[in-house]
């Protein structure tokens, strides 16, 4: 296998967010602690690179792909050097995280010490994967991390190969289905407009214009009145915001329960469960969707973004979702239920 060259990797952060999904919409006061054994925390790198994909078959402007789900989690079938199973669609994160279960074997390079938002959790290394196939597109020589995912397939009872981030579709328009559960791919001119240009074009209910940085979108919705940056993250089963903000965003927020998350070093934060109220991305309400509030501080720092939450599963439920890296822009088609939502 020839010498990887790594370029300085910005960051490495554990996210933690609850499994298992709210059992109820009552008004709750109990408390409960748990694991990180009963949690979905994922690894974020960030990292510069070029030239980073080569996919075969360059005349097919167009794929279609099956989705499955775990719980909330989008998954894709792979096979990725000879090895099969299943892969999370992550756009919280750049690249490719492969599980250290399966490719322990890897030429592995750059051994490094992960920490997140209870403390240290584990040793993360840098490889390069020989091939992968996702339905009808096959990758090579793929930069990737690898870590230990074990957690996530006792908790889904899946195998897991690991995460699949948004840069590995950088040429793309992506576009998300969750009702239906699939997936479009469009293949892109350099400026972002669709290389098949005979197929019909969406008309979009919500057009979003969005930051991206290092493949990740970061989009604006307000709540109260007050403007807030999240990070469009499909790899989080629900949503989040920080509890870092103001009482006029966070009084919206019906309260349904409180946890305590536990962590690597038996450190413990505090994670309330709720349903966001007063929702409105470009101009438009959408109510009732599940939310955790917890510390962004931490993420925000690695990202070097100020993050006020994260719009997760819950958020891609809402409608058809197209995503163009090139042009920084989301469209979304909304369900009908939404659009006759006031």
């Amino acid at each position: 296998m020839p010498k990887i060259e790594y370029k300085k990797i910005r960051f490495i952060l554990f996210a933690f967010f609850l499994i298992f999904g709210f059992q109820t919409r009552g008004m709750i006061s109990s408390e409960k602690s748990f694991t990180s054994s009963s949690l979905f925390y994922k690894t974020i790198f960030l990292r510069s690179s070029r030239g980073y994909v080569s996919i075969n078959d360059e005349q097919i402007n167009h794929y279609s792909i099956a989705l499955k789900r775990a719980g909330r989690l989008i998954i894709l079938d792979a096979i990725i050097d000879g090895v099969s199973g299943n892969l999370i669609l992550d756009t919280g994160s750049a690249e490719l995280v492969l599980n250290s279960i399966y490719f322990r074997d890897s030429n592995r390079r750059t051994q490094l010490t992960a920490g997140g938002i209870t403390g240290s959790t584990g040793v993360v290394s840098a490889t390069k994967t020989d091939s992968i196939r996702i339905a009808e597109l096959n990758f090579s020589n793929q930069r990737a991390n690898v870590t230990d995912l074990g957690h996530i397939e006792k908790a889904r009872n899946i195998k897991v190969l690991g995460f699949f981030g948004l840069k590995m579709l950088n040429d793309f328009e992506v576009m998300i289905d969750l009702k239906n559960n699939y997936l479009e791919l469009h293949r892109l001119h350099f400026s972002g407009r669709r290389m098949n240009d005979k197929m019909e074009l969406p008309v979009y209910d919500l057009e979003l214009d969005a930051r991206v940085q290092q493949s990740v979108f970061f989009i604006e919705g307000t709540i109260n009145r007050k403007k807030l940056t999240f990070c469009l993250d499909t790899g989080a089963e629900t949503n989040v915001i920080g509890n870092h903000l103001p009482d006029k965003v966070l009084n919206t927020v019906s309260i349904l329960r409180r946890s305590e998350m536990s962590g690597a070093g038996n450190r413990k934060i505090e994670v309330l469960h709720g349903i966001m109220n007063d929702f409105i991305i470009s101009r438009k309400k959408i109510k009732g969707m599940n939310i955790l509030i917890t510390n962004m501080y931490k993420m925000s720092k690695f990202y070097g973004v100020r993050i006020d939450g994260m719009l997760g599963c819950d958020f891609l439920e809402k409608g058809v979702f197209y995503i163009n890296l090139k042009k920084e822009m989301i469209g979304i088609v909304l369900n009908e239920e939404e659009k006759n939502e006031n």
